[in-house]
């Protein structure tokens, strides 16, 4: 009897040691590895973009008229570079060696060159000089693979109804066509070129809309009852499902390709980027709350893994190539801005 109780105790010990050296073991998606303090850069930051081959990571800073550039690879504050009016969108073109600016205080896609970034060319898109908002061109969407930018412009910003879509095509270096949105707040969207079809938010109407690529036109909207200020927006082009993110409150949902909800959870508020991980299956959605993480269990399954406070950062993006997940967050009443640097843990 006596050897079976120190038999069961040490077992009952050892169950203990392996649950607790589990949980100590139990790894989070994100470790911060650094904060780069701007101190001299005051007001939002609205989109990232990336030169991978030089190690430089590029953000808009909209109210300081700047892009702001960091080493990739470390989240050294390396420049800032001026001259624009209010920078939104941004993107690299790796085939051009070019990083295009949407300048929505300017009306126009601003092309710098990637090596010392001096002024390419200038591109005039639709005057949005009426409101003096600077928020024509906003949204935008790089299509990497086929070299297309996609460009949200008129809307209320330019005190117009409707919104344009205009594409520039990087290998011609010209406007090689526009698509007409039925909605005056054109916010993110995602092309999947391999079934021709180009998602967007469109806010005002609280839908998304579905644009066929090769006509140029709207064919269908999708929305739900509950869809209030959609403004994220990414794709699992594997699965054809489409991520959207609302505001007030703050909801992620998903839609399947027919336009059906197939989930909804509870994701910050006030969000304005978002992000899909092919890899590992994950979606980040930052927000002025934080950054909501969501692991998909299966296309139409999804779990809340994390909710990850940035000091206000609703600006994040993903280098895969480095392992790196990236928040930008304003000053505040109670910090200065910040970049902060994560490692993305598998």
């Amino acid at each position: 009897m006596k050897l079976t109780h120190a038999v069961l105790s040490l077992l009952a010990l050892s169950t203990c040691f392996v649950t607790a050296h589990a949980a100590t073991d139990k790894q989070e998606p994100l470790t911060l590895l650094r904060t780069t303090y701007l101190p001299d850069v005051v007001g939002d930051f609205d989109h990232f973009a990336v030169d991978v081959k030089r190690n430089h990571l590029f953000v808009a800073a909209e109210v300081h008229k700047s892009i702001e550039m960091f080493d990739l690879r470390t989240g050294e504050h390396l420049r800032s570079i001026g001259g624009f009016k209010t920078p939104h969108s941004i993107a690299f073109a790796q085939s051009k060696d070019e990083l295009m600016i949407c300048d929505g205080g300017d009306s126009s896609l601003v092309l710098l060159s990637g090596d010392d970034f001096h002024r390419l060319d200038r591109i005039q898109l639709v005057d949005g000089s009426a409101t003096g908002k600077g928020d024509s061109p906003d949204a935008a969407y790089f299509d990497a693979e086929n070299r297309l930018y996609y460009i949200g412009n008129g809307g209320a910003s330019a005190n117009l109804p409707d919104s344009v879509i205009s594409i520039f095509s990087v290998d011609e270096n010209k406007l090689i066509g526009s698509i007409s949105i039925p909605g005056n707040n054109v916010e993110s969207m995602v092309a999947d070129s391999a079934h021709n079809r180009l998602y967007v938010n469109i806010r005002d109407k609280k839908q998304i809309g579905v644009v066929d690529l090769s006509a140029r036109k709207v064919i269908d909207t999708w929305t739900t009852p509950d869809l209030s200020g959609n403004t994220a927006l990414a794709m699992d082009k594997e699965s054809q499902h489409v991520f959207v993110a609302g505001r007030k409150p703050g909801l992620f949902y998903v839609f399947d390709n027919s336009g059906k909800v197939v989930s909804k959870q509870d994701c910050v508020n006030i969000n304005d980027d978002m992000t899909w991980d092919p890899v590992l299956k994950r979606v980040y959605v930052s927000g002025t709350q934080g950054l909501s993480v969501f692991h998909q269990d299966d296309p139409n399954t999804y779990t809340a893994i994390e909710n990850i406070p940035t000091n206000g950062g609703k600006t994040s993006y993903y280098v895969p190539q480095v392992h790196r997940f990236f928040v930008i967050h304003p000053k505040t009443d109670v910090d200065i801005a910040a970049l902060l640097v994560y490692r993305v843990n598998p």
